[in-house]
């Protein structure tokens, strides 16, 4: 189910170790699992054309800081987890001495192909069911920059595994200051909740920081929502306060994104193929289901400790410096042994100034602190350079002004150009004059044409930017690294796993050369998964024409014709100017190359705060901020209690319709859908009885327009008007019923049950308790029509319908509106029911 994918070693030998002899136990080595595929895109439109794992970091492919950091910790197996360009990354691997064993050391790389997993879950989903895992193990991304004490973290761990067989991971957190790790590592706003005394994690919550309000962007609603706070109030269960003596609430940890776990970790996973993300699915899940006994730990890292992830170009600014900084010490550029095996030779010189032996820097040239100059790089007369990075072989001309910039390999700057906290890839050339303003990022080849003017946060590529509409774009950016590309019936070729063909598999038993286990999953031929270094090629046409730009000639083809918008780049430019969907303008100066002003962002949090409400019955677990919660009739009634119950069955009816509404989006089928379900019902100590009145709810509601509390990402599973008659309503109810009708009768087993369900659905037409404002009201016509349609499909039965009849002929004449609706449907059963009895006993009499 995983798709194309292959296991690849560094030497021919099988993967399993030999049994230990009679007596002898087997020494389990100690084993490492690297996500080389970030599964974001943030770096696009970089990561179009290279793995992340593979961009530079000072001059350094950030892979390499990896390697070497699992290395010198005791790791002697990893397995490097590739999808996105994952050609590119084996043949790297292949070729370092990290897979040649050059040191003869007991360090053994693998890899890990899979073409189409598209969430860290798939992934370790696929590493679980390769059996490769033996023991505990090191989890980490591929772009994480460390260089702390890993084995004080794993003896830690070991020790308390010993003790307690259910704590199966444990997480590193660097303590920092939350404005460092926002504004200057733009990090996410991050709460974690501790036991002090034994470190375990109760709670762990991030959101976006807060932007600034301003009335310049959104629509009306959004408008509206700028004056109510962003950031939720932390909400915590309060068991947790009985059961642990005392907790710490963390605002000030930055989340270093390595982790120890157990192999029960991977059988997690497995089980639950809603958990994605590490964080948000993973962590979060375990911590909500208590019930289940696993535990999850945090280690401090000491102040003299390093680890952070590489998630974003903010961060990638922050961890360059860094290093140049040696706050990563040994792993800085002066020691010269990064990436591994090659012949480096910079030297340091104060201020914090690294230039390769065959660096040349001209003697006028004004050198400020925090640069790294690479092999062959050439700077010329009369320039300004500070705190950049030059890539290998990069040449930048005369009077240049280069200031907080990142230039990778054999970039060219022409006489005269400004280079202002940007990001250049490979290749990429700005002519004379040209101006490149803070937070640009260039893609690989592009050319900025003479005296052109890249504005600040600009993102430019040869790659067409691909259209999204705005029904569809969702900004959480969680997927492949490649994204999405457009068409390719131009020529162009598109790879984004092991073959350089669109939608080709790779399944590899050959993979360089060397032995690999076959993917028991599919039947797929095997193929020769090597193939283009890039996810984005060019046609002749547009291969001819950068080649002018590049010479500093109109980028024309043939017949004259302009390759590129002339507006974008000028005449003799060549590229694609990528526009940031509105929902992500306000944020572009956050998580940019360029540095997040400190000041800004303590402006948007005293905003935000100024909005916060003093009144906590106006917020609601998820920062909703609904104000109808606290404001039923048993507030007015003196009961004290009466807020906190409704507000805490709304939400639970809300985790009941997020869980069956993400069932529905990924075309789950019913038994997937119970297990998911069996999870909350869990999670909640609630019945199943309790599940299936708020999911029938959920598939009624599907026929009318989404309420307002609906996820954005589930709202597109709702229609946008209703039904035009009472006829169409039942059409479209009667489809979505009849999908679930097994599934609601699976776990409405009881006469009682039923009933029950039924004063729900009362409720939800009336649009009362936790139903207020979703369109209930809308089904009201259709009662009778609704109830015989769950009788015929044999979710409702005669006898509770008639059981329900006779605890409503009792009832306050106000209510008794949809019995009296139903009048015909019940006294119909109660004939038939009356015929079945008649009939029995004339049989009776017969015999």
């Amino acid at each position: 189910r995983f798709g194309a994918s292959a296991l690849t070693r560094r030497e021919a030998t099988r993967v399993a170790m030999p049994k230990p002899k009679s007596g002898e136990d087997a020494k389990v080595p100690l084993q490492a699992v690297v996500l080389a595929d970030s599964f974001t895109q943030a770096f696009r439109p970089i990561t179009l054309e290279r793995p992340k794992a593979l961009l530079p970091l000072c001059n350094v492919p950030m892979i390499e800081y990896v390697l070497e950091f699992l290395s010198t910790n005791g790791v002697e197996e990893v397995f490097v987890f590739c999808c996105a360009h994952a050609e590119q990354i084996v043949e790297y691997l292949e070729n370092s001495p990290w897979c040649q064993n050059s040191s003869g050391t007991n360090f053994v790389v693998h890899t890990v192909v899979s073409t189409n997993c598209i969430s860290a879950g798939e992934a370790l989903r696929l590493i679980d069911h390769r059996h490769v895992i033996r023991a505990d193990f090191v989890l980490m991304h591929g772009d994480v920059v460390a260089n702390m004490d890993l084995k004080k973290v794993l003896h830690a761990h070991n020790a308390r595994r010993k003790k307690e067989k259910l704590a199966i991971m444990t997480l590193c957190f660097k303590p920092t200051t939350q404005a460092l790790r926002e504004t200057r590592f733009g990090e996410g706003n991050l709460i974690v909740v501790t036991d002090p005394d034994t470190n375990r994690v109760l709670h762990y919550e991030t959101h976006e920081p807060p932007n600034e309000a301003d009335s310049s962007f959104g629509d009306g609603e959004q408008k509206k929502a700028q004056k109510k706070p962003q950031l939720p109030p932390l909400s915590l269960d309060a068991s947790l306060f009985s059961d642990h003596p005392s907790i710490k609430i963390s605002t000030d940890l930055l989340d270093c994104h390595v982790d120890i776990c157990a192999p029960e970790v991977l059988y997690l996973f497995t089980d639950n193929f809603d958990y994605q993300n590490l964080r948000r699915d993973f962590v979060v899940g375990t911590l909500n289901e208590r019930e289940l006994g696993n535990n999850l730990y945090a280690h401090a890292l000491a102040s003299d400790e390093y680890a952070v992830r590489v998630d974003s170009l903010r961060t990638y600014d922050a961890v360059s410096k860094d290093v140049i900084q040696r706050w990563t010490y040994p792993m800085v550029p002066d020691t010269n042994a990064l990436p591994m095996g090659t012949s480096s030779t910079y030297k340091m010189e104060w201020p914090n100034v690294y230039s390769d032996a065959n660096a040349r820097v001209h003697a006028s040239a004004k050198i400020g602190a925090g640069c790294v100059f690479g092999d062959g790089c050439v700077i010329g007369a009369g320039c300004v350079v500070e705190q950049s990075t030059f890539g290998k072989n990069t040449r930048v001309g005369a009077n240049v002004t280069v200031k907080g910039s990142y230039l990778q390999t054999n970039v060219t700057i022409h006489d005269n150009a400004t280079v202002t906290s940007a990001f250049a890839a490979d290749g990429v050339v700005v002519h004379e004059n040209a101006t490149i303003g803070k937070g640009a990022v260039l893609s690989y080849d592009v050319v900025v044409g003479p005296g052109q003017i890249v504005g600040d946060y600009s993102r430019v590529s040869l790659a067409t930017q691909p259209v999204i509409d705005d029904d569809e774009y969702d900004s959480d950016d969680d997927g492949l690294e490649v994204g999405s590309l457009p068409s390719v019936s131009d020529g162009r070729r598109v790879s984004v796993g092991g073959v350089g063909s669109l939608g080709a598999r790779a399944k590899a038993q050959n993979f360089g050369g060397r032995a690999t286990l076959k993917d028991s999953d599919s039947d797929d031929d095997a193929q020769d998964v090597k193939g283009p270094r890039c996810a984005f090629t060019l046609t002749d046409r547009e291969k001819d024409a950068l080649a002018k730009a590049k010479s500093g000639l109109p980028s024309v083809d043939g017949v004259g014709k302009q390759v590129w918008s002339v507006d974008a780049l000028g005449a003799a430019g060549a590229g694609n100017l990528w526009t940031a969907h509105a929902s992500d303008l306000r944020n572009l100066w956050r998580y940019s190359i360029a540095p997040a002003p400190f000041a800004r962002a303590r402006l948007a949090y005293h905003k935000d705060d100024a909005l916060d409400s003093d009144d906590d019955a106006t917020h609601t677990r998820g920062g909703t901020g609904d104000p109808s919660f606290g404001n039923g009739s048993d507030s007015e009634s003196g009961n004290e209690f009466g807020d906190d119950a409704d507000q805490a069955e709304t939400v639970f009816r809300r985790e009941v319709a997020e869980t069956f509404l993400r069932c529905v989006k990924h075309g789950y089928a019913e038994a997937n859908a119970v297990v998911e379900l069996q999870g909350l019902k869990m999670a909640e100590n609630r019945t199943f009885a309790d599940i299936a009145r708020y999911v029938l709810m959920t598939v009624l509601g599907l026929a009318l327009p989404a309420p307002k509390d609906v996820q954005k990402e589930n709202a597109r599973l709702y229609p946008v008007t209703s039904p035009a008659s009472v006829p169409e309503l039942l059409k479209v109810t009667r489809k979505k019923v009849e999908r679930w009708a097994p599934l609601l009768a699976r776990f409405l087993k009881s006469e009682d049950d039923q009933v029950e369900m039924l004063l729900t659905l009362e409720d939800y037409c009336s649009e009362e308790t936790v139903f207020t404002g979703m369109g209930g009201s809308a089904l009201t016509p259709a009662f009778p029509k609704i109830l015989h349609m769950l009788y015929d499909m044999d979710v409702l039965s005669e006898v509770s319908v008639l059981a329900w009849s006779a605890e409503k002929e009792g009832a306050e004449e106000e209510d008794k509106k949809f019995l009296k609706l139903a009048k015909p449907f019940v006294e119909w059963l109660k004939e038939a029911d009356e015929e079945s009895e008649e009939e029995t006993e004339t049989e009776s009499d017969s015999e």
